[in-house]
């Protein structure tokens, strides 16, 4: 039996994970959701159940197990935002910008975890936005070596346009080390965010 632990994570984090981990076992076989997050158990079993997806659901303390016995159902095209709302422009006109190498304060380690974390969430969720913005220190990102840049370079391939702040790069003597986007302007990245539907600033 595959076993995934979402503990800590906020919802749609355990929805996306659950769909995931149902795409990589057979028709048939069973998954164990481990969940700490009560919003999140609410959701992913109502996305099980609307889907016909048998499950059967323990609770010890606030720590919920999930075991869903995958059955011939379309559930891995099954759209997860209608139960996570996610106050989004239908047409996907936000941006997002990173202003630093890393989500949240505390830990760097686990800051830098986040950011591949959101920008997956983002694509599974096929809530691309038109343009990803990087600032200050948040240029780390783009350049070589950084654990961000396959997903990065997804983005890319369709369609997401990648601005990386010129002077930032210059300031960090960075410029020759960009691995995927371009390096964009004052100009550029001010329009960016002027026309943009909505920002999102990590």
């Amino acid at each position: 039996m595959k076993t995934i632990d979402v503990k800590g994570m906020a919802c749609p984090l355990p929805l996306i994970e659950t769909k995931k981990a149902l795409k990589e076992i057979e028709e048939g076989e069973s998954l164990k959701v481990i969940i700490d997050n009560a919003t999140s158990v609410i959701n992913v079993l109502r996305f099980l159940e609307d889907n016909g997806v048998p499950v059967n659901k323990t609770q010890n303390g606030n720590i919920t197990e999930l075991i869903v016995n995958k059955q011939d159902s379309d559930i891995e095209n099954a759209e997860v935002d209608e139960y996570c709302s996610i106050d989004l422009p239908a047409d996907n006109n936000f941006v997002l910008v990173f202003a630093k190498n890393r989500i949240g304060e505390g830990a760097e380690e686990l800051g830098k975890m986040l950011v591949n974390g959101f920008l997956n969430t983002f694509k599974e969720m096929e809530k691309l936005p038109q343009k990803v913005i990087f600032l200050n220190s948040g240029i780390d990102l783009v350049l070589k070596g950084s654990p961000t840049i396959p997903i990065l370079k997804e983005y890319e391939k369709q369609g997401v346009e990648l601005l990386a702040c010129g002077t930032c790069l210059e300031f960090y003597n960075k410029v020759d080390e960009v691995a995927v986007g371009r390096v964009s302007n004052a100009y550029d990245i001010l329009n960016a965010t002027i026309n943009a539907g909505k920002m999102i600033s990590f």
